[in-house]
């Protein structure tokens, strides 16, 4: 499942991306926190599991279940991509849909994991989800940076659950201080897939965090834009929001940015944020 690829990008003097989307079950970061949440779980002999997720750790958990045999009902929001939906249907999976947010869910969830005696994973507040990436992804990013004569002086990672961001904190608080490592979050009032404000993480660490950058929608897209037009790979709005957030204090330290998932489960988001930006070009 890993190593994830590390790419040098045309948008600065000395900036890589991480590209999760590599991942075979999700294409995304979720497949590492789907992994970790299950491993110990199914070693303990239990095989029936609730989730509450917007889209990628329903899609991962799904795959792994169909591996591992073991039954998942996963808890969904509405408002989830189409991609999502379908997906989870090819692989055979009965999905919950109710509310417009995942946070709406998660009350849901774990009262029916009481009721049927299933495993609520709870992606939340799991500490399995930060040691996902405290153990894989942090320590990848030092091994591929060293193998080309580098070392990573600062990180952006988008906010979701706060799990990846969180786990990348841990590890290089411990192993060196001077890496810094930049929160992107949207703006107020914004919407971006997979991404929230650091006040809706449940893990506290991610609130010590000092440098955040918030970015709109709009900006997302430009970043978006901006890596299909010099790098040619077409990411998800996530992975934009970094690029945007770099952009506004880019600087010549080696840094690098870690890119959730890919654009393709997102294109009808994409699309209606193409619409309004031609609309608002037009006036």
């Amino acid at each position: 499942m890993w190593p994830t690829p590390l790419l040098k990008l045309d948008i600065g003097p000395n900036v890589w991306a991480k590209l999760e989307f590599f991942n075979p079950f999700s294409r995304s970061i979720k497949d590492r926190t789907a992994y970790f949440l299950i491993k110990n779980e199914i070693e303990k002999g239990r095989n029936r599991f609730i989730e509450a997720s917007s889209g990628n750790l329903a899609l991962a958990l799904a795959s792994l279940a169909s591996i591992y045999k073991f039954e998942f009902t996963p808890f969904i929001p509405s408002t989830s991509s189409r991609f999502f939906k379908v997906a989870l249907k090819i692989l055979g999976i009965r999905y919950v849909e109710y509310g417009n947010k995942t946070t709406e869910i998660v009350p849901l969830a774990k009262k029916y994991a009481e009721l049927t005696e299933a495993a609520n994973l709870d992606q939340f507040t799991n500490e399995r989800n930060p040691n996902a990436h405290f153990t894989t992804s942090a320590r990848e990013i030092l091994e591929q940076l060293g193998s080309v004569g580098k070392f990573p002086e600062r990180i952006f990672a988008s906010v979701g659950t706060g799990g990846h961001i969180t786990g990348l904190y841990r590890f290089f608080k411990q192993f060196d201080k001077k890496v810094e490592v930049v929160a992107v979050q949207p703006k107020e009032g914004s919407k971006i897939p997979g991404m929230k404000r650091i006040d809706e993480s449940g893990f506290a660490e991610v609130k010590s965090i000092q440098k955040v950058i918030d970015v709109s929608e709009g900006e997302a897209l430009a970043g978006v834009q901006l890596i299909a037009r010099r790098n040619g790979i077409l990411v998800g709005l996530s992975a934009g929001a970094t690029v945007s957030a770099f952009l506004k204090i880019m600087d010549e330290r080696t840094t690098v940015l870690i890119f959730p998932d890919d654009l393709f489960k997102y294109i009808d988001e994409v699309e209606k944020l193409l619409e309004n930006e031609a609309t608002s070009n037009s006036k």
